[in-house]
């Protein structure tokens, strides 16, 4: 008579023993949402803390530009002074120190002199090979 209660505690019944299929599926589920709710809260959190932690010596990120695979060159505004910095892996150099940030970022001179300068030399060097 003993050897009935030890069988029932060996091999108890399935329904009791796990829960059903569907409300293990629906908890891992919930479980994930609150995850990638919580990750997508402090990531919001941080970009918001990020925008606000100025000052009066920041630095502002005015224009950037690749000019190569890895290599940017950047300009940046320092305590009323901008800076021309070129970047690249392992090296941060500063290429241009201007004066006075005046807000506005500084167009590139006129491609026409070095145009004018290039036909120059390819028609001297056509005339040349004559």
């Amino acid at each position: 008579m003993r050897v009935a209660p030890t069988v029932l505690l060996l091999c108890p019944l399935p329904a009791l023993a796990a829960p059903s299929m569907l409300a293990a599926g629906s908890q891992v589920l919930v479980s994930l949402a609150l995850v990638v709710a919580l990750i997508g809260g402090l990531f919001v959190l941080l970009r918001r803390l990020q925008l606000r932690t100025g000052g009066a010596g920041s630095i502002r990120t005015l224009a950037a530009h690749s000019v190569g695979t890895r290599e940017r060159v950047v300009l940046l505004e320092v305590a009323g002074r901008q800076l021309l910095v070129g970047v690249a892996p392992g090296r941060v150099q500063a290429l241009l120190v201007l004066g006075d940030a005046s807000g506005s970022v500084p167009t590139s001179p006129s491609a026409e002199p070095f145009a004018s300068s290039l036909d120059a030399a390819i028609g001297a060097a056509g005339r040349g090979a004559q």
